[in-house]
């Protein structure tokens, strides 16, 4: 079962979903609102949300008249799909634009995928995987609304126009994640590293956005995590440590050729939609040494493999305005909740299943910023309790929330940061049954040997004459 919690996005007049300080639970209202939404209907000219265009040039003609844009018409020629797309009149689109400038910057940078799409003829089937990159590319800088400027400031995420064929995803169309700062400079970023650096380009059917970097179709949950080593370099260790990494990654089917090359990259599918709350170094830093010691040595491995497990929702795409459930257990999610309020905010709250089967409560909320003038919107998710933050990361496959603090699971209700420091503190009174009973006998032992290692054998006191 789906739903897309759209009333942030779509004009007052368009919402499907009741307003009004209105509670809604899965039904026909959220249902028909994504049929709307997710479904790809197309927006008129004359329902463009910043209104139309004097010009009757298409974004096609836009991008071919400006010389800024040259390299970029390179490309887009050599996917006719999209040519016609970006041609027709009867759709209302936004497209993220790089300039040269922008294009550049990466052919010089990254010559894995970018030199080989920019710098070399592919007319011949070896090349397939790369006219298939240069299609899944352009269609993922694609929104199927027109979205101005000042509207990004309303939502997390947005659907683009690419819809997931890999097997991951759910097969949703993939999602492009949005911040639009609240205090100047103002500033629009996607996916936490493409900035927008002119806005409302309009055509006939639809708006540009130019940016500073092309957008790069999203790596899966483990990929995305080892691009930001300075904050997740403990995780993954522990992820590799417990023999759960290839899990987090995702084996495309990105077309044969590329199979191929990178056959050995991957050791069978990891998972295709899921849901990672994921620890910064921070965070594991921020427990006791002697649990730090016990859970990344050699007898720590089954309280490490629950524990991350803990941060994981498995079959659920969890963003803070939109989720799917793609497949799994037998729960029915009838209580779930959302509530709406009058400034097209909203807030809802429900306990997910975790990969360990224990429940894990997730609370989100959006509401206006009160700053006098603002239009933007400001979001919340917490985990447990515990606030999350760089939310909403779009991966290939799933979405990432960023803690702080590594969960505590010794609480069934939400705790906050500071009940959930204790519990790790005085985490010998309860860690042992949360874990296999085979640890409990030998952990004092453990800990008493590993401090040992850690610390060397402390110097006895000389008794005085």
């Amino acid at each position: 079962m789906r739903f897309a919690l759209v009333a942030a996005l779509l004009p007052i007049t368009a919402l499907a979903a009741p307003c009004g300080d209105s509670v809604v639970r899965w039904g026909s209202a959220i249902v028909k609102s994504i049929e709307w939404f997710e479904g790809g209907t197309p927006i008129k000219p004359d329902q463009l949300i910043v209104g139309g265009s004097d010009e009757q040039k298409t974004i096609w003609n836009v991008l071919n008249d400006r010389d800024e844009f040259s390299e970029l018409v390179k490309i887009i020629k050599r996917d006719e799909k999209s040519v016609k797309k970006l041609d027709n009149k009867d759709l209302g689109l936004t497209f993220f634009a790089p300039n040269n400038e922008a294009i550049d910057k990466v052919r010089h940078g990254h010559k894995s995928v970018w030199s080989a799409i920019l710098d070399k003829d592919h007319d011949n089937d070896k090349d397939k995987w790369i006219h298939q990159y240069i299609h899944d590319a352009l269609q993922y800088a694609t929104l199927p609304q027109a979205i101005d400027y000042q509207q990004f400031g309303r939502n997390s995420t947005y659907a683009t126009e690419l819809h997931a064929e890999d097997g991951s995803f759910g097969g949703n169309r993939r999602r492009i994640k949005v911040e639009s700062s609240t205090l100047p400079p103002w500033k629009v970023t996607l996916n936490n590293y493409a900035v927008v650096t002119e806005s409302d380009i309009r055509a006939v059917n639809g708006l540009i956005h130019k940016l500073d970097t092309p957008l790069w179709l999203p790596p899966d949950i483990t990929d995305t995590l080892f691009l930001i080593p300075t904050e997740f370099s403990t995780t993954l260790a522990a992820l590799e440590k417990i023999a759960l990494q290839d899990r987090y990654q995702f084996n495309s089917n990105f077309g044969k050729e590329w199979n191929k090359k990178h056959q050995n990259d991957r050791h069978g599918k990891g998972f295709a939609a899921t849901t990672f709350f994921a620890p910064t170094n921070a965070a594991w830093a921020q427990l006791p040494r002697d649990l730090q010691m016990y859970l990344f040595s050699p007898f720590g491995e089954a309280a490490l493999r629950k524990l991350l497990a803990f941060h994981t929702i498995p079959n659920r795409l969890v963003f803070s305005e939109w989720y799917d459930r793609v497949h799994g257990d037998d729960d029915d999610e009838s209580d779930f909740v959302v509530k709406y309020d009058d400034n097209l905010g909203f807030e809802w709250d429900y306990h997910f299943r975790s990969l360990t089967g224990q429940r894990l409560p997730v609370h989100a909320k959006k509401y206006q910023s009160t700053l006098p003038g603002s239009k933007q919107y400001n979001v919340e998710v917490q985990a447990h309790g515990l606030y999350a933050r760089n939310l909403d990361t779009v991966a290939q496959n799933g979405a990432i929330h960023v803690l702080d603090d590594v969960l505590s699971p010794r609480s069934k209700e939400g705790i906050d940061k500071t009940q959930n420091q204790k519990d790790w503190n005085e985490w010998k009174e309860w860690f042992f049954e949360y874990v296999p009973v085979s640890f409990i006998p030998v952990h004092e032992v453990l800990i008493t040997s590993l401090r040992i290692l850690a610390d060397g054998p402390r110097r006895q006191p000389t008794s005085r004459k």
